[in-house]
């Protein structure tokens, strides 16, 4: 059998297209992250260099439920099946497709991983270790608690779902939450917690 071979030659434009064109597929993944939402130009810009592909074929575990693993996955092409055990028994909850991420907790927080997730078709992620976080975190310890907020928000939306919150109960809920993910945020990325104020309040001044 007969094969065409088409060669283009390289050059110092078309890399720096391609650089550029990879570059921005790797924005546009991090922008499908609530977690980045507060993150400026030359942070996103860095957390994108820090992004390596991961994939994955048909059939494979992604993440499996009680491992450790400091990092996060967003899916850039594909579906994957999130499964959670109980006991003996194992049953889907959601599925993951194009631009949703998964395992913010462990990234955040080192917490385990709270469900096992397949591919379904072959999958093709972005990872992002926590040691691509770590220089961003130190330098802006204030965005700890904007993500302690969206990490608290979603766990709360699960808890309200399965657990048949009303709204008092989940802005209980959410405030007892956001607390506790902002601790656990600073512990994991050993974090100092602001001082104390030792000004008074402008109401006590006299």
């Amino acid at each position: 059998p007969a094969h065409a071979l088409f060669v283009t030659q390289d050059s110092d434009e078309r890399r720096s297209h391609k650089e550029h064109t990879e570059q921005q597929r790797r924005l546009a993944a991090l922008g499908s992250i609530e977690l980045f939402d507060g993150l400026g130009a030359a942070d996103r810009a860095t957390l994108a260099d820090a992004l390596r592909p991961a994939p994955f074929t048909a059939g494979e575990v992604m993440t499996r439920q009680g491992a450790e693993a400091h990092w996060l996955y967003v899916i850039v092409r594909g579906e994957a099946a999130v499964r959670v055990a109980e006991g003996d028994i194992e049953r889907e909850v959601a599925r993951l497709r194009d631009g949703d991420f998964f395992g913010e907790m462990s990234l955040m927080t080192g917490a385990p991983r709270s469900a096992t997730v397949v591919a379904v078709s072959d999958v093709e992620c972005f990872r992002l270790d926590k040691g691509a976080f770590q220089a961003i975190i130190e330098r802006h310890p204030d965005l700890a608690e904007q993500v302690a907020g969206v990490l608290a928000r979603r766990r709360t939306g699960l808890d309200a779902v399965r657990e048949g919150l009303d709204a008092a109960a989940r802005e209980r809920r959410l405030a007892e939450a956001s607390r506790d993910m902002l601790g656990r945020i600073r512990s994991f990325f050993g974090l100092a917690a602001p001082a104390a104020a030792t000004e008074p309040p402008m109401s006590l001044r006299r």
